[in-house]
């Protein structure tokens, strides 16, 4: 009965009566045909919406905090309040979720048994959740529990039965949370951790009380990511669906914790060019800058911190490829979300059984991808033999983006040319350009004559251009103390080259710079931040450009 321990019981008598009395003075019996019940479910919706918000919910509270802020998950049945302690700064990410009463925890097992003997329903296969809403909906009007069922219950169990069935059980609402960038879970009877976009690290009123519980969930998310987990392999890394990055580790085989995991959110609306302007993590003259340099087929690496940003950047620089190239990209995970078309994405696999069969690496991708004439390479992480292929498609002609682990320029050479990536110090420079990435404390304020708390920020530090295995130029640099960047365009050493390949002069590079600003200040003012609303302007300023530029000055 452990499983009983997810779900918040009312505990006053009282309360279950008021909600009682209250729901017969706002509904009178309802019959339960699809018109009747349809008819009355936006009353249903604001009579739930009522409670919810009210004392007879049980996401209290703890004494000494109070809430900063409050805001829907999954209006009308889940909240999340911010909460924070003045006296020791704490703070806690409080999930409110309208509980169940016994009665309608009974029907919820209940309605659960039927649905694992009927799961393999072809109408749940055709379309999962819709085939799911309608067989739960049949259920429900054919086995209640105790006859009249009123709509506000069956709607409540519906809830919770899509919520654990179809959804993550306890941390379902956390995906629900557009704040929210990753979920951690160090074990039983710790709490759940979440790192917030504007409050950072939070721990939550989320908790796994049963070993077997974490143990089960733990092995029904890798299951659900097409991947295997056991004793003999404890170790998984696995995209969950909607791209959500899992890395599990299964009971106390690799840690004496017990089961735990980290899910890394993936958005499914994709961070643009456009975003991280509107941000500061990126300028306007940056932007332009490296949206140049990938018009011409020049390579960018971009490094950092695990959970700096990286991939973000890449997925938004990406945006600004033209339309018309041919991209492919490799990943251990994915990750890389583009709005190209002409786009192949590739996965490793791992390999098959105790004998490393049938394992297809970043190595068989890359050698593959070369195959499909790419315009660009893009590479999820480098971080081995991988780097080599890439380096010898850079020497071809090829473009390439791709991601690394390094804290600076410096590092990221120091990298590539060990083991065990070993690059040949002259093929170093292939990789013309490293922008590097950082979360950064910003400077504080002073708010009614006391300095507020440092906040968190993610910001491009620097943009280099790789001249030789031991020459950089720096052309961007951010500066910490007016949180702007500096820039040394005027001594760019890839600008110059550019001009000499393709027969410009520096004027005329320096007005398609100005062109690209002008663009890119017209999108942020109109607010145009959509990723393919972007990549039809991208597209048009490759096709048509003077078009466009009259378009743009004209409004």
């Amino acid at each position: 009965m452990s499983v009983l321990k997810s779900f918040k019981i009312k505990l006053s008598d009282q309360s279950k009566k008021k909600e009682e009395n209250d729901f017969l003075t706002a509904f009178k019996e309802s019959n339960f045909e699809e018109s009747g019940l349809n008819s009355q479910l936006d009353k249903v919706a604001k009579y739930i919406d009522s409670i919810s918000k009210s004392d007879l919910s049980l996401g209290k509270i703890p004494e000494g905090y109070k809430s900063i802020q409050r805001y829907a998950l999954i209006p009308p049945f889940c909240y999340v309040s911010i909460l924070r302690n003045d006296e020791f700064s704490d703070m806690i990410y409080n999930i409110d979720e309208l509980p169940l009463n016994e009665e309608e925890i009974k029907i919820y097992f209940s309605i659960k048994e039927l649905l694992e003997k009927q799961i393999d329903s072809p109408r749940l296969l055709e379309n999962i959740e819709t085939g799911f809403t309608s067989e739960v909906t049949r259920l429900l009007k054919d086995h209640t529990i105790g006859g009249k069922t009123r709509p506000v219950m069956l709607e409540k169990v519906k809830y919770y039965l899509k919520r654990d069935i179809l959804g993550f059980s306890l941390i379902d609402p956390l995906f629900h949370d557009p704040f929210i960038e990753d979920i951690t879970c160090g074990g039983t009877n710790k709490p759940i951790y979440v790192y917030h976009r504007r409050y950072e690290g939070l721990r939550t009123n989320a908790v796994f009380r049963d070993a077997e519980v974490l143990d089960g969930f733990v092995m029904k998310m890798v299951h659900r990511a097409g991947k295997h987990v056991s004793a003999a392999h404890p170790i998984v890394d696995a995209s969950l669906p909607g791209n959500h990055r899992l890395a599990a580790l299964y009971k106390k085989e690799v840690t004496t914790m017990g089961s735990s995991f980290t899910i890394r959110k993936f958005r499914e609306d994709p961070i643009t060019a456009v975003d991280l302007i509107n941000s500061d993590t990126l300028d306007v003259d940056m932007t332009a800058y490296i949206w140049f340099l990938l018009d011409n087929k020049k390579s960018a690496m971009v490094i950092g911190s695990t959970g700096g940003g990286k991939t973000t950047i890449l997925n938004a620089i990406t945006g600004l490829i033209n339309p018309s190239y041919k991209i492919f990209s490799v990943e251990d995970v994915a990750e890389i979300n583009i709005p190209q078309e002409n786009w192949f994405s590739l996965v490793s696999r791992a390999s098959f059984g105790l004998e490393s069969q049938g394992e297809v690496g970043l190595f068989d991708l890359l050698k593959s991808g070369m195959r499909h004439r790419p315009d660009y390479i893009l590479v999820g992480e480098i971080r081995g033999e991988e780097a080599y292929v890439l380096f010898q498609a850079l020497a071809t002609g090829h473009g390439g983006i791709a991601t690394m682990h390094a804290d600076d320029s410096q590092a990221a050479v120091r990298r590539l040319t060990q083991k065990p990536m070993d690059i040949p110090p002259a093929y170093v420079p292939l990789m013309n350009c490293i922008i590097n990435v950082k979360r950064v404390k910003l400077k504080s304020e002073q708010v009614r004559g006391r300095e507020s708390a440092k906040l968190m920020g993610r910001r491009v530090t620097e943009v280099t251009e790789v001249v030789s295995p031991t020459e950089m130029n720096s052309v961007f640099t951010w500066d910490p103390h007016f949180d702007g960047y500096l820039d040394n365009l005027a001594k760019s050493h890839h600008l110059t080259k550019i001009a000499l390949d393709t027969g410009l002069d520096m004027d005329d590079v320096a007005k398609d710079l100005n062109n690209r600003r002008t663009v890119l200040n017209w999108l942020v003012n109109r607010g145009t931040r959509d990723y393919r609303s972007i990549s039809k302007v991208i597209g048009m300023f490759n096709q048509e450009p003077e078009r466009l530029m009259a378009k743009v000055e004209s409004s």
